[in-house]
């Protein structure tokens, strides 16, 4: 048995919109990031854990990254705002992959991310793959990394590769760009 099995999700904190689907917002007020995905995958969908896949290797980039003091467990997602992080997601259900949602679903989910922003305001927003990125904006190109004009007044935009095991850029290219996050968080302090 593990610790957090049965640990229930937190609910959302009043003033924020309910997630929808089958995961939770991992958010609290002040927050050095937030991390924007495109949706959950079934995994997660089904375990309730945000970047439970197993080939996902969200984990592994943020403690390599040393956004996080050790290797993290999907099952530990709630304990984020703890240490300054947080997640949530574009789109509230879960699919096998992001190819399944449609422009219209990504860019519905922008006002509700608006209104977690401005409950969260958090220094940093990490979108977890670049389409990810051009969704919410509705550019049709970014760069990788800290963005020169944000989504959101005051929240730095990191765009970084997806940590999807579908995603074929190597760890060590991934983790560069999840090192840009730890990066933004320490000249924004």
């Amino acid at each position: 048995m593990d610790l957090f099995d049965d640990l229930p999700a937190p609910p959302p904190p009043a003033g924020l919109p309910p997630a929808g689907g089958p995961l939770p917002d991992i958010v609290a007020p002040g927050l050095d990031c937030l991390f924007v995905g495109f949706n959950p995958g079934l995994r997660s969908g089904t375990l309730g854990h945000h970047y439970a896949g197993r080939g996902n290797q969200f984990w592994r980039l943020l403690a390599a990254a040393e956004l996080t003091p050790r290797l993290y467990r999907a099952e530990e997602d709630t304990t984020l705002p703890a240490i300054g992080l947080g997640s949530t997601n574009l789109v509230a259900r879960a699919t096998a992959t992001a190819a399944e949602l449609s422009r219209a679903e990504l860019r519905g989910g922008v006002p509700r991310l608006a209104r977690i922003v401005a409950f969260v305001r958090p220094r940093v927003l990490a979108y977890t793959g670049k389409g990810v990125y051009l969704a919410a904006t509705g550019l049709t190109d970014a760069p990788w990394g800290v963005q020169e004009r944000p989504l959101f007044d005051g929240v730095a935009d990191v765009v970084v590769p997806s940590p999807s095991g579908l995603a074929r850029l190597p760890f060590e290219d991934k983790l560069h760009w999840y090192t840009q996050i730890r990066a933004e968080i320490d000249r924004r302090r």
